[in-house]
């Protein structure tokens, strides 16, 4: 018996970040999905990878963010997502720009005459 076994700490989730993306169910209707993947890992081809975009704490919602953006670039019958936080005080929406890096964030800036 491990000593220490019984007093494992087990980290509870406080907050959970979900991306939904829309998808077309027919009639013209559409419904919000999650989604998860799994692909090769090109580090180490005989592994998988799995991918999902739910996470848990904050600190990954940038690579969350990155997931989205490239399921959305890779997807032709997805062209957006929505970043929603879930916690104790309900749901919010959030904005992916808040977790993309500054370089990112404006290269769909397009100019013209006012």
């Amino acid at each position: 018996m491990i000593p220490d076994r019984h007093q494992k700490e087990t980290e509870r989730v406080t907050e959970i970040y979900v991306a939904v993306f829309p998808v077309a169910v027919g009639d013209g209707r559409e419904a919000e999905v999650i989604l998860a993947g799994v692909q090769k890992n090109t580090d180490s081809p005989h592994m998988m990878q799995v991918r999902a975009t739910v996470e848990t704490h904050a600190k990954a919602v940038p690579n969350l963010v990155a997931l989205c953006d490239e399921i959305v670039d890779d997807q032709a019958e997805i062209d957006s997502y929505r970043l929603l936080k879930f916690d104790e005080d309900g749901v919010h929406t959030l904005s992916p720009d808040d977790f993309r890096p500054f370089s990112q964030q404006y290269t769909n800036v397009k100019w013209g005459f006012c």
